[in-house]
């Protein structure tokens, strides 16, 4: 009875009990034992038909069914909110195996994801940001609380394909409860049922589903075998255009986990030479350098090569370096990892190691033949690293582009959305791009992106000298709020900027820096130390004079910042 796949698939619509967490044997206890304690006698194996349902319309259906009448209003709500606190006390409920894999399908085809659910459960909603980021923004969410008519009537699916903006009949739904696939068909979309729960595949066949799988691990293994991966394809394209004579990889443990199974489609890097380095800033030194030189001499490494680089920051600055030193000069690609490693380390052109505990002291500027931007490898990352590549984002947008940075004001909201972040993303290099093709080497323009890091370094700096670091993003977040204040106090930026950055981004997302008035002058000292001051003891400032209109080589005195350092403390308690 399975039918071929529709060639046009534009939205996908997913269940939430028994498909993304293995719920439902929860949910028909909590149900079952609430019932039983109303003297009304229920199995728990019967909840999971009406999986889908609304729980006021579960509750009518057994109080028609035992008792020859509807509940009330103040019952439905009562009996609902016990209900709701028995599944609770159930403890945390677990992931369904399979379902990231499917999720990860949809993101690596660029196919929207609507939850549409039954449940009104916020307990479980309130864990999809954790238990899956960046599948379900908040706009792409229909609950029992959206419709006036739960499955099996279409409404849910109809109102999660409006959301997706598209015709119902370009939709997948995925379903593991018979009413759901119900609801699924009378909407007109194609409806997958997995069978999860105990429900004989039979009741699956007798709703009309369009294809039946036993496990959401079978349907996701079968998905990626259907849906395109455009990572994958567009990282195969980059370097076929390149025509190789080898390619080498050049990833770290972390990434080569986490990251590197996206690209098992990719057609170019099957029978690449690769090379795995371990994480953190204590390997990116000239060993690890040393081994990848290695790797491309064993491989027969010629100027006609290519270096992929997929990783973060310390990845693509390594490995830019090996190509930039093997054989003077190969080809790279760079495909980050991580959301600072995308709008900052992967493209300019600057690579580099670690040398004699100095930061990047070795190096070279060697732009890469292409960076490849996408969302889909931050899934991985914890929020406090996505907060930290934001901060980089925001840099970007206040020196070139303040309807970007307008756009990007509402933090948690953008991060949610995966498609919103890429495009932000790619509008971030872009901006980086063009900076560096006018000035590569860093002899004029491009000093306009170091807005917010000559402060932010010396928040950086101060911290490590405590053994209490602080990521690098957080840093930079703080020192924009400094350098907003001086270019208040110093190129007459508009006050309203400051309160509106540091009310709306930097107090309710970032952590604070463990700074008191005391650590003033130890701060002005640290910025005058700043390498990339062009005169030894003067620190040197990139101002705004308003939101994409920068000034570079502003040299307020010691005064002027700690008058700016003055004012931010007060802003900060």
């Amino acid at each position: 009875m399975d039918k071929s796949f529709p060639q046009r698939i534009r939205a996908a619509l997913i269940d939430m009990d028994g498909v993304l967490y293995d719920s439902m044997p929860h949910h028909a206890r909590a149900w079952h034992r609430m019932m039983d304690e109303q003297g009304i006698k229920t199995t728990p194996e019967e909840f999971f038909l009406y999986e889908g349902m609304t729980g006021p319309a579960t509750i009518d259906l057994i109080f028609q069914r035992e008792l020859g009448r509807l509940a009330t209003e103040q019952e439905k709500k009562d009996l609902y909110a016990r209900k709701t606190k028995l599944f609770v006390e159930g403890g945390k409920k677990i992931p369904m195996p399979g379902a990231a894999r499917m999720l990860r399908a949809f993101m690596l085809a660029a196919i929207p994801r609507v939850l549409v659910t039954g449940s009104g459960q916020s307990s479980l909603i309130d864990s999809l940001d954790s238990d899956y980021p960046g599948s379900f923004p908040a706009s792409m969410r229909v609950t029992a609380h959206d419709v006036s008519h739960g499955k099996p009537d279409p409404e849910p699916y109809l109102k999660g394909a409006e959301k997706a903006g598209v015709p119902p009949q370009e939709t997948i739904v995925v379903e593991n409860a018979p009413l759901g696939v119900r609801a699924g068909k009378a909407a007109g979309c194609f409806t997958i049922a997995v069978t999860t729960g105990p429900i004989p595949r039979e009741e699956f066949e007798k709703e009309g589903a369009d294809m039946i799988f036993s496990s959401m691990d079978e349907f996701a293994e079968w998905l990626e075998t259907k849906l395109p991966n455009l990572l994958a394809d567009r990282l195969d394209n980059a370097v076929k255009k390149l025509e190789p004579s080898t390619i080498t990889i050049v990833t770290d443990e972390n990434v080569n986990r986490e990251v590197m199974p996206l690209f098992a489609s990719s057609r170019t890097l099957l029978n690449a030479n690769k090379v795995v380095i371990p994480p953190g800033e204590d390997h990116k030194n000239l060993e690890s350098v040393t081994n990848i030189w290695n790797a491309l001499e064993d491989a027969g490494a010629t100027r006609k090569s290519v270096v992929v680089n997929i990783g973060g920051g310390l990845v693509t600055d390594i490995g830019g370096f090996a190509a930039a030193t093997f054989k003077r000069g190969l080809r790279f690609i760079n495909v980050p990892t991580t959301l600072l490693g995308a709008v900052d380390a992967a493209t300019g052109g600057k690579t580099g190691i670690n040398f004699n505990g100095l930061k990047n002291e070795i190096g070279a500027f060697h732009l890469p033949e292409g960076v490849i931007i996408s969302a889909a490898p931050l899934s991985t990352l914890s929020h406090n690293e996505k907060i930290s590549g934001y901060a980089e984002m925001i840099k970007t947008a206040l020196i070139a582009d303040a309807d970007l940075y307008r756009s990007l004001i509402d933090v948690d909201e953008v991060i949610a959305d995966p498609d919103r972040l890429e495009n932000a993303m790619k509008r971030c290099v872009e901006i980086k791009e063009d900076v560096v093709e006018q000035d590569p080497t860093e002899k004029g323009l491009r000093k306009i992106l170091n807005f917010g890091h000559t402060a932010g370094h010396a928040f950086e700096s101060l911290a490590i000298s405590r053994r209490e670091p602080l990521a690098h993003g957080v840093a930079v977040a703080h020192g924009m709020l400094v350098e907003l204040i001086l270019s208040h106090l110093l190129k007459g930026l508009e006050s309203a900027e400051i309160h509106l950055y540091a009310n709306e981004i930097l107090k309710p997302v970032y952590p604070r820096a463990k700074v008191t008035c005391e650590d003033t002058s130890l701060l002005i000292e640290l910025m005058a130390h700043d390498k990339k001051n062009a005169a030894a003891g003067k620190p040197n400032f990139t101002l705004l004079r308003s939101p994409g209109v920068p000034e570079i080589d502003c040299l307020p005195s010691n005064e002027e910042i700690r008058a700016a350092l003055d004012i931010y403390l007060d802003m900060m308690n």
